[in-house]
């Protein structure tokens, strides 16, 4: 005999859409039945095995009719991602009525569509009840609740009712002891509706950048450990909480092997090669078992694809202590690491001095020598002291970073000193040891490094600072004795202002990361203009500030191509302070130009004019060369007119 399960709504649209997705899933196991909340029971509730509110509200109307024989759930439910495209349809910044049954579900719609990045859009709510409707307001977005939408509104987007999440469909089948892969099934729907808005490359600039930043955060916000590879087992889509699930420490995991980032998935990898679903179980770490399910997909241009997705059954079978590794308050010592996930190859420069330098630094750690890494903030230093020892026949033991930059004189002390149980010197043993920023070494730490180095302890030394070491040892202000003993050699790294030929790497390289598109390349998303300013910026910050940048770029996602309007403060304000003051005049004929683009000479004067400006026409074509040679305006030949460049946007 089937179990019995109750759906109660306080929506007569919710329990027809509800009740019909969860009859899909679970119709051929349990029995199941809908009804409102004003016409359910206590005696109703108690013939059926389990009850399942469709929200708080229907749960609090019955709050006092329930009795300790009923068994029920709160469903947590969440869009039905097929449809989000739709909205992309509204004009962006518009107004938009958000319309739902009632003021809280109302405002909670749109806390989950700013959640996934909907941001582009000001929503309104709108309910029975709420008031007289705007009659400005053109668009309106509901959630299977057309009945309720203002009759003035031309434009209705309908994104269906909110379904059940994976996490209420796994707590269905617990209860009924069905099999998990029920919830793995729809998991896997979900997935194949991500992949369709990945793929979407019939949209034109401004959807495909909207949609993607939209799907990226969607992806992001579920709590469902994803992955998505390629035939030849490279990352194309990662989302955080399979890096966190896996303790993944690599960065950067779009176009690296998933065999890198987790070795593990290497005879998982070979059993998939036949059927077209697979779950199966993996242990990471030696200590955390974790569900993971493998799926064959075809994207929207036929390539062949593998979707992973984690389950939610995880063991942890020991402790931190129990490898090794110290504990402060409950968690790891943020100033050790004891893996190393960067190689030589993660470097990336095509830049000829830069190369010799990594060539050097192959042999270099080949050998069991002391390196001094001498280089400015962004420039990569750690990444070669990660692959230093992941390079050397020290790999198998430990790594462990000591960043001297944010650390007290005390706790410097503690992680030098040798006798310390749980000292960075002392885990470092057969490994290496990695100091950070050993500029900062007080005197007195110094002549404590000095005696490490004299020590009987098997640990190899790496070294880093953005300072002047030697100028540094001649002027008294760190041991003569110490620098030449920590330099046995020495790597000098290059800043990025004086390596060009980087830039575009750099920034496609994080870019792809970022949108999860191994394929994006800078002339997608970035203007000419924006572009040519790029490429002659001197990154104070080197490859961490064209890290940065990117990931603000993402954010701002423009509506068209980035221009350097789009560029953040700092550098928007460095921009006018090396550019000459505009008079009021020159301002006023970019505002002009700004609002009416290719617009010719005799019609700018007229504006200009109309404006309450005395104004000839020579000093008009003056101003107009002098501001198109400072790259502020662009002057069209024949009838193009002219127009305010992205450079001259930024003065406005």
């Amino acid at each position: 005999m089937k179990k019995t399960m109750l759906l109660v709504s306080s929506s007569p649209s919710t329990s027809v859409g509800l009740r019909s997705y969860l009859t899909h899933i679970f119709g051929r196991y349990i029995k199941l039945e809908a009804r409102l909340a004003d016409d359910v029971t206590s005696e109703l509730m108690e013939q059926f095995d389990l009850v399942l509110f469709a929200s708080k509200g229907a749960a609090r109307a019955l709050e006092t009719s329930m009795t300790p024989k009923i068994h029920f759930l709160i469903c947590i439910r969440t869009f039905n991602f097929t449809y989000l495209n739709k909205i992309l349809s509204i004009p962006p910044n518009s107004d938009v009525y958000l319309v739902n049954d009632s003021e809280k579900t109302t405002k909670s719609a749109i806390r989950l569509l700013s959640t996934y990045g909907f941001s582009q859009y000001h929503f309104v709510p709108y309910y029975p009840g709420c008031g007289e409707a705007d009659y400005s307001i053109q668009y309106a977005v509901t959630l299977g609740e057309e009945r309720y939408v203002p009759r003035h509104i031309p434009n209705v987007m309908d994104i269906g009712v909110r379904v059940a999440d994976v996490s209420t469909i796994a707590e269905i089948a617990s209860f009924f002891n069905l099999s998990m892969s029920i919830a793995d099934v729809v998991t896997q729907n979900y997935l194949n509706q991500f992949v369709q808005l990945l793929k979407m490359s019939n949209y034109q600039v401004r959807q495909a950048t909207n949609m993607n930043f939209i799907t990226q955060s969607i992806i992001h916000n579920i709590d469902i450990g994803v992955c998505m590879v390629n035939k030849e087992h490279v990352i194309i889509m990662v989302n955080n909480p399979f890096v966190k699930e896996l303790e993944i420490q690599k960065p950067h995991l779009v176009g690296v092997s998933i065999l890198e980032a987790v070795p593990e998935f290497e005879e998982i990898l070979k059993k998939h090669q036949e059927p077209e679903s697979l779950t199966t179980e993996i242990i990471r770490h030696e200590s955390k078992k974790v569900m993971v399910t493998l799926q064959k997909i075809r994207d929207a241009n036929h390539e062949d694809l593998t979707l992973i997705h984690l389950g939610r059954r995880m063991i942890r079978e020991d402790s931190a202590e129990d490898n090794g590794l110290q504990i402060r308050d409950g968690v790891l010592n943020p100033e050790q690491k004891t893996e190393t996930w960067y190689q030589f190859r993660d470097y990336r420069s095509e830049n000829t001095q830069v190369l010799r330098m990594l060539e050097m630094a192959k042999r270099i750690s080949l050998t069991d020598y002391r390196v001094l890494i001498q280089g400015e903030t962004g420039t990569g230093k750690e990444v070669l002291a990660q692959a230093i020892h992941n390079n050397s026949s020290r790999c198998r033991n430990a790594f462990v970073k000591v960043n001297l930059s944010a650390m007290s004189e005390l706790q410097a002390a503690k992680e030098l000193d040798t006798a310390e149980k749980n000292s960075a010197a002392r885990h470092a043993q057969g490994g290496t040891l990695y100091l950070d920023g050993i500029h900062n070494l007080t005197q007195d730490l110094q002549r404590v490094t000095l005696g490490l180095l004299d020590s009987p302890f098997n640990v190899r030394l790496i070294a880093s600072t953005d300072q002047n070491l030697y100028e540094m040892s001649r002027e008294g202000l760190f041991l003569r004795e110490l620098f030449y003993r920590m330099n046995e050699v020495s790597l000098a790294t290059l800043p990025v202002r004086e390596r060009p030929e980087d830039v575009p790497l750099l920034f496609e390289y994080f870019m792809r990361n970022i949108y999860n598109t191994p394929s994006l390349t800078w002339r997608e998303l970035f203007s000419d203009g924006l572009w040519e300013f790029l490429m002659g910026y001197c990154w104070p910050g080197n490859g961490k500030e064209i890290e940065n940048l990117c990931k603000y770029f993402y954010c701002v996602k423009s509506d068209r191509k980035l221009t350097e309007r789009d560029l953040p403060p700092y550098i928007l304000s460095q921009i006018r302070e090396n550019e000459e003051h505009l008079s009021p005049l020159e301002r006023q004929v970019l505002i002009a130009l700004s609002q009416n683009p290719k617009t010719g000479r005799a019609a700018l004067l007229r504006i200009v004019r109309e404006q309450g400006v005395d104004v000839t026409e020579g000093k008009i074509r003056r101003l107009l060369q002098d501001l198109s040679d400072r790259g502020l305006v662009r002057t069209n030949r024949t009838k193009g007119g002219c127009e305010i460049t992205g450079k001259g946007e930024t003065f406005l």
